[in-house]
């Protein structure tokens, strides 16, 4: 019963994002989700950049069990709801956030960093990721992939993590 209700609430949800879930993709979201296999997210800074953002924003207590491997699940989304430009938009975003880091705990910094702005600095970055990035300044380029990413990346942590352990309960 609760994968039929995680089915029908992941339909609503990508139809409310604007994502389009491919059957072959549908499939592989409603089987269970593949933690070895990645096609999108290759290589492993990808990855800490993604499990690092998982630990921002859901900030999980250590004993809290997902269903599933939400990075998984996001490398999937990747893979089948986003142009060929828009996941090379997304994956530059998230070299560019692990550039120079070192650890885990450095990468959480940095993503804590890019979270707390203001709201001034909310209010550009917003306007700036409605155009496509032919039209940003090449000086605000790095800026315009690092937040691509990132709200890109939130919003398939958020759709995985609400429609699978919330649902899984009931």
């Amino acid at each position: 019963m609760a994968d039929l209700q995680r089915r029908n609430a992941i339909k609503c949800l990508a139809a409310l994002l604007g994502a389009a879930i491919t059957p072959v993709a549908a499939i592989q979201l409603f089987d269970k989700v593949d933690d070895n296999h990645f096609e999108v997210l290759k290589t492993a800074a990808h990855r800490d950049v993604v499990t690092q953002m998982q630990a921002v924003i859901l900030e999980l207590e250590p004993n809290e069990q997902l269903y599933f491997n939400l990075v998984a699940f996001t490398d999937l989304m990747l893979a089948n709801t986003l142009t060929t430009t828009e996941r090379a938009a997304c994956l530059k975003g998230a070299e560019l956030i692990a550039e120079g880091t070192l650890s885990s705990s450095q990468l959480a910094d940095k993503l804590t960093g890019l979270f707390s702005i203001s709201l001034q600095q909310q209010q550009r970055i917003i306007a700036q990721q409605a155009l496509p990035l032919s039209e940003v300044s090449p000086d605000k380029r790095d800026e315009y992939l690092i937040y691509k990413c990132i709200f890109t990346v939130r919003e398939f942590l958020l759709l995985g993590y609400f429609t699978s352990e919330k649902l899984q309960a009931s």
